[in-house]
Formats: structure tokens, C-alpha cells, sequence
């Protein structure tokens, strides 16, 4: 299957294929999903929450400005920022974790992740 090349494009596929409104937050939850090795299930609000954090880490470590220290006792990867990385606006960070969504799931698509 060819991935969606815009935003918008991802965000119908995803809704299409998950039966629920995705927004940047439905993509974080399901890259974080994704990167746990989990399936797509009911999950806590604590859960969720954990999840679309882990999707934020896995793509701003694609971005370079974290990295991966490993994992906790309870298997989920931890991050820390680097010492350097940047402030960057939240209309640009919003656009930037919107790109990398969309470079993420082309990988997924495209089967190279």
C-alpha cells in the first residue's frame, strides 16, 4: 500500500483503518502503540496518555533533539533530551512532529520499520 504523501491524506487513512477520529494526537497515540508492541485496544486515560507520549519521544528522537537511554524496569523506552537541543515554537513544533508523522508512516507502509 502506497502511504498518504500530506497531512490531511495520513489522517483520513488512519481513520479509515482505525475507526476513530485521528488528529496529531491519534497519530502520537498510534505510533506509541506501534512502538510498544501493542494492539489496538481500549486503553486507560493514563494509558493513552503514556502512549502519546511515547509516539511525541519516538518521533522528536527521529528529529534528533532526544535520545534513547534504554528502558525501565516496565519495558518502555526512556528518553532525555540532549543538552543543546533547541526551543522551537509550538506552531513549528506542531508542523515538525506533523512531518515526521508523516515520514514515520511511510517507513511503516513501505515496511522498512
Amino acid at each position: 500500500m502506497k502511504a498518504p504523501d500530506n497531512w490531511k491524506d495520513l489522517c483520513e487513512h488512519l481513520t479509515g483503518m482505525f475507526g476513530i477520529d485521528v488528529d496529531l494526537n491519534g497519530v502520537l497515540f498510534l505510533v506509541g502503540i506501534r512502538e510498544r508492541g501493542l494492539t489496538f485496544q481500549n486503553f486507560s486515560k493514563e494509558e493513552k496518555l503514556n502512549l502519546i507520549n511515547l509516539g511525541s519521544c519516538t518521533l522528536y528522537h527521529e528529529m534528533g533533539l532526544i535520545e534513547s537511554c534504554g528502558n525501565d524496569a516496565e519495558g518502555w523506552p526512556v528518553f532525555r533530551q540532549k543538552a543543546l537541543a533547541p526551543v522551537i515554537a509550538e506552531e513549528l513544533k506542531l508542523k515538525t512532529l506533523q512531518d515526521c508523522a508523516l515520514r514515520y508512516f511511510k517507513k511503516v507502509f513501505d515496511g522498512e520499520v
